[in-house]
């Protein structure tokens, strides 16, 4: 393992040698595109077949299987294998379905064992079992920390041994939006900072209207948000595309795909939008490769924005120097520098591109592996993979490693001019009759290539295979450290704060090349944006009493004309009652410290006051259905209540609350009452007939009874009640539905639930002390 060389109190500044830092040991997978982030190992030595060894065939260079699959790509380091994926358990069989979870996983390299494994539940998601576990895990190289971001929004920093440090529930907190089928990101560790992205209804106090994409740096150590930028414009898709860190132009940058249909440039420090290019009418999936000339290359699958000669997807090279040493920025889409070469057609939406030896390497929707001139875009070969392409090819020892989404696993050799075929097999799946689904890449440590199917992993290698040492060529190196601040960072960009606590701030500034220059002990701090009780003094913000509901602040630093700013959210005791009568009924309300609220509310008169229309049907913006949270998700031990109204005919929305990720729904389409968790599954569920009668208020109630755990009972329970009664009516003693969950998600925002098939409206919505 390759420790930094900086100590840790002076990277949590931004100070880096960013031309001596590696992401970790050429013998580890540390990050899903290798140690490098280009999917190369400079590792020797490799097998050129395998077999699996099926039926009466005997096994080769199979080292260990693990019962255990999925759909990421595994990562590898200091001996140790990481997967992020679903439990065993069948959602399609009833007597399983309560068992149905996520889970992390760790393995022994070198003999299979599992070492451990952090089971939890799956929560408010549409995304189903088999797409859980899309994102690979990261290691951070200096630590052995283990990052996670699960299909339902959690970032979670492992240690080593499976033990939570620290987590991060990015729906509730930051308005993270569930990606489309399971699409979701793979975190990237780049020195003190762990970035993340996704599509986020973010919250007025970020600015930002719904839905973008947006990064997010946390600070390794404990999950502090120290920036977050939105390069782009509106999404036009959910995402699963990954970045890369990279030194253009003496800037070190992080560049990704967009769900704009563009590709983004960001300072690794800062977040800073260096430059775009767009490309695509839909979001980007693929991940981009960058090469030693600092030239970046990136593919996708959808229309071309600018033309539709030679049919859907391009393959494009960029070079965001546009034939200079020094870095362009803005948007370079319309400058002819800016594209060196790009071939239209080359449908590639899904996988991550790989350059090796001049040449760039690209599987394609339909299962080709085609190869390039990476200089001229001159197409040398294609290879026929199978149908399917999804899973990355992977270089090593001069060979390409690549698997097939239809379970076909290839050892290649290539050269400029041809493909050979050095071994091919096909793995079986263990849950249906034929070949084995693969959606993973290879990841290759210590002479051992690690591959994940869905219903199981392989480890290949050959059996006396003695460990190298590899030297992995450091970055490019830096502009210098030098000049005047040209960015300020106001860290943490984000707090929440309770009656009298404080939190102390640090002002950081980096130059024009968005190195680290200094902490700023002479920048002015103010309050921008204030609230009942908010005060600063010096670094130190604090709230001494403060409103009865939550509310949400804007604290400003400035250095000469240099500006940033950080949230302060403020959480009082229960209760927090709104009955919206204060809302003006012309402009956008403002709803302070719900996340997600945005654009999702209209006041209007309704009867004697002032209730929320939540508009339906065509109406309705965005997604037909919705989540907004109030209140810091590390909540329990409360009762959600509010009113609610439909109105329509034969058309009519679903509408609910939410507590501690357990959702009380009316749908009144289908004359139900229903509590739920999970709702691709229904993992808990229980309902009764119930007619929500249109233009008739109704109180709904929910309340989570937590029941610790045991020795007996590792996961403890949770009792769930909901109940619902006429409005103005006495509330009945009996809760309408009880349910218990035996795999209890324990924390969870409030939270207010619509599907708007037509219009709703809730009002008097309060979150209250548990009874």
């Amino acid at each position: 393992m390759i420790a930094r060389l900086v100590p840790l109190l002076l990277l949590t500044a931004g100070l880096s040698l960013g031309a001596t830092l590696t992401s970790a040991a050429a013998g580890d997978w540390a990050y899903w595109r290798g140690p490098e982030g280009t999917g190369v190992s400079r590792e020797t030595g490799l097998i050129d077949d395998w077999n699996p060894g099926y039926g009466d065939a005997e096994a080769k260079n199979l080292l260990w299987t693990s019962e255990t699959g999925g759909r990421a790509t595994p990562v590898i380091f200091d001996g140790r294998a990481y997967l992020n994926t679903r439990t065993e358990a069948d959602v399609r069989k009833s007597d399983e379905l309560i068992d149905a979870q996520q889970m992390t996983l760790c393995w022994d390299m070198e003999t299979g064992e599992e070492l451990w494994r952090d089971v939890f539940p799956v929560a408010q998601t549409d995304i189903p079992s088999n797409r859980v576990g899309w994102a690979s895990p990261t290691v951070d190289a200096e630590t052995g920390n283990v990052f996670v971001h699960t299909v339902d929004g959690l970032l979670i920093c492992y240690s080593p041994d499976g033990k939570r440090l620290w987590e991060v529930q990015m729906y509730e907190l930051l308005g993270h939006i569930s990606g489309y089928g399971g699409r979701t990101t793979t975190p990237i560790v780049d020195e003190d900072r762990v970035i993340v992205s996704f599509i986020a209804n973010a919250d007025y106090a970020l600015g930002a209207p719904p839905p973008k994409q947006r990064f997010y740096a946390f600070d390794v150590r404990n999950g502090d948000v120290l920036w977050e930028s939105t390069p782009g414009g509106p999404a036009e898709d959910t995402i699963y595309t990954n970045p890369v860190v990279a030194v253009i132009g003496g800037v070190r940058q992080l560049i990704s795909g967009n769900a704009d249909g563009g590709v983004s440039s960001l300072e690794a420090r800062t977040g800073k939008v260096l430059w775009t290019f767009q490309m695509s009418k839909r979001g980007l999936n693929a991940s981009p490769v960058v090469g030693p000339d600092g030239l970046v290359y990136i593919s996708h699958g959808e229309d071309n924005i600018d033309t539709t000669e030679g049919g859907l997807g391009r393959v494009q090279c960029i070079d965001p120097t546009l034939g200079t040493d020094e870095l362009a920025s803005g948007d370079l889409t319309e400058n002819p520098k800016a594209s060196v070469w790009r071939e239209n057609g080359a449908k590639a939406g899904y996988t991550g591109l790989l350059l090796q030896d001049d040449m760039l390497f690209v599987v394609t929707d339909v299962g080709k592996l085609h190869a390039y001139d990476a200089q001229s875009g001159e197409r040398l070969w294609a290879f026929t993979l199978g149908t399917v392409g999804k899973g990355s090819p992977v270089w090593a020892d001069g060979k390409i490693y690549v698997m097939e989404n239809a379970g076909r696993v290839w050892i290649l050799k290539p050269s400029r001019e041809e493909c050979e075929v050095l071994s091919e097999v096909v793995l079986q799946a263990d849950t249906v009759s034929g070949p084995d689904e693969v959606t993973s890449s290879p990841a290759i440590s210590d002479g051992r290539i690690l591959l994940v199917g869905r219903d199981r992993t392989y480890c290949i290698g050959a059996p006396e295979k003695a460990k190298v040492v590899v030297d992995v060529p450091p970055l490019p190196m830096e502009a210098d450290v030098e000049g005047p601040p040209a960015t300020l960072r106001l860290v943490p960009s984000l707090v929440s704060l309770k009656p009298g606590e404080s939190r102390e701030f640090e002002v950081r500034a980096y130059n024009e090349h968005g190195r680290f220059l200094r902490t700023v002990s002479d920048a002015e701090l103010s309050v921008s944006k204030p609230f009942p009780g908010l005060t600063i003094d010096g670094r130190k913000v604090t709230v001494q009493g403060g409103p009865n509901v939550p509310a949400d602040g804007v604290i400003t630093a400035k250095l000469g004309d240099l500006t940033n700013t950080a949230q302060v959210r403020f959480y009082p005791p229960l209760p927090w009652k709104y009955d919206f009568n204060e809302l003006s009924l012309e402009g956008r309300p403002a709803f302070p410290a719900w996340v997600g609220a945005a654009g999702k509310f209209q006041p209007v008169e309704k009867g004697d006051g002032v209730s929320l229309l939540m508009a339906g049907g065509e109406a309705a913006k965005g997604k037909p259905s919705f989540d907004v949270w109030v209140g810091p998700p590390a909540m329990t031990g409360y009762v959600v209540q509010a009113d609610f109204m439909v109105e329509g005919r034969r058309r009519l929305a679903s509408v609910g609350i939410t507590n501690e990720k357990y959702s009380l729904i009316s749908k009144a389409n289908r004359l139900l009452l229903e509590l739920q968790s999970w709702q691709a599954h229904l993992r808990l569920q229980a309902n009764t007939k119930f007619n929500m009668e249109p233009g008739e208020w109704y109180t709904l109630k929910l309340a989570v009874e937590q029941i610790p755990p045991t020795d007996a009972d590792k996961d403890g329970s949770a009792i769930v009640r909901g109940k619902v009664w006429p409005r103005g009516e006495e509330e009945p003693a009996d809760w309408t539905l009880t349910a218990e969950d035996p795999h209890p998600t324990v924390t969870g925002s409030a939270g207010i639930y619509a599907y708007r098939l037509a219009d709703s409206y809730i009002d008097n919505f309060a979150v209250l002390p548990a009874e």
